[in-house]
């Protein structure tokens, strides 16, 4: 279980950026719409011209917001997915998650934990929420304790690697995977260390 000190501090962060504040909580089921709206758009702002157009205009904010729901309705675990948003104005602009780590041979190499998402609409890039999301993750995990984790990114997704190995993570593998007859090349990034993250 996470330790009470840790909630607390992990709930109450807030970030001064450019623009309004943001605030930063562990998001509960009835964030499930909002999340998935920012999913979908996310995807949509990162991915045109490296992903089909049809592949993104298919994206459903309606099925993304089920399969959050459903995420959020598990029950506390030491490797339960725990949620948290960034919110500006009243709206959701950003979303990471983090919990135990899905792939065996990650968690063979010392990465128990894994961050299984993290999306920052367009309009907060370069603002502090991603940095700030990665901050909260790494510290989540750290009081489960897992002191490793990774995340996996699309190979050809720039901007995101670029902002990883700012914050140390390091390459680990690749991998081809395939959504439908479309097929994607994903690199992984580790922080075998995740008080790297802490800042």
């Amino acid at each position: 279980m996470i330790a009470a000190s840790a909630v607390v501090m992990l709930v109450i962060l807030r970030k001064e950026v450019s623009g309004p504040e943001v605030d930063y909580r562990l998001a509960t089921t009835g964030d499930a719409s909002a999340i998935g709206a920012v999913h979908v758009m996310s995807w949509r702002e990162t991915y045109a011209g490296l992903l089909p157009r049809d592949m993104l205009d298919g994206l459903s904010a309606d099925r993304r917001s089920a399969m959050w729901a459903a995420v959020l309705e598990v029950p506390a675990s030491p490797i339960a997915t725990r949620v948290y948003v960034a919110e500006s104005a009243g709206e959701i602009i950003a979303f990471g998650a983090c919990g135990g780590q899905r792939d065996d041979a990650m968690r063979e190499r010392g990465f128990v934990g894994e961050i299984g998402a993290i999306y920052v609409l367009q309009s907060h890039h370069a603002g502090g929420v991603g940095r700030a999301l990665m901050n909260l993750l790494a510290r989540d995990l750290m009081a489960r304790p897992v002191s490793g984790a990774s995340l996996w990114v699309l190979r050809e997704n720039l901007g995101a690697r670029g902002f990883y190995e700012r914050l140390g993570g390091a390459i680990i593998t690749e991998k081809a995977a395939a959504d439908g007859d479309i097929s994607l090349h994903e690199v992984a990034y580790g922080w075998p260390d995740l008080a790297r993250l802490i800042c």
